[in-house]
């Protein structure tokens, strides 16, 4: 779907049956809820794109682990309260390493990959 001229969003969800605990490493395949993450991915032709996330939580079935709950990481996509996808982060530190922050955040306002200097700094370190 694309919402004004210059984004594209993109409703997504795994399809995984179970995912691993953080804490112990178990698998669990137990629904805890579900909720929604909003992504910053990648620009396609020219335009953002969002996704629109639907992502579980699950339960540890684990007695001995410390935690009760714990939210499903899509791999090569998202990583724990991150807002972009980890393709986007890593795009972002090549230009703040290349270019650092004033001019990293042009180049990359240019490639549809919106920033502020202060931000791409932060990636960069």
């Amino acid at each position: 779907m694309v919402f004004g001229v210059g984004e594209v969003r993109l409703a997504v969800r795994s399809v995984a049956v179970s995912a691993a605990c953080p804490g112990c490493g178990r698998r669990s395949s137990r629904l805890h809820c579900y909720y929604r993450r909003c992504l910053a991915d990648r620009p396609v032709a020219g335009r953002r794109v969002r996704l629109d996330l639907r992502a579980r939580r699950l339960v540890c079935g684990n007695d001995q682990c410390g935690r009760r709950t714990f939210a499903e990481q899509i791999e090569d996509l998202t990583s724990r309260h991150a807002r972009r996808t980890t393709a986007l982060t890593a795009q972002l530190t090549d230009i703040a390493l290349f270019r650092g922050g004033r001019a990293g955040a042009r180049i990359s306002g240019r490639l549809a990959m919106t920033t502020c200097r202060d931000a791409l700094l932060r990636v960069g370190s």
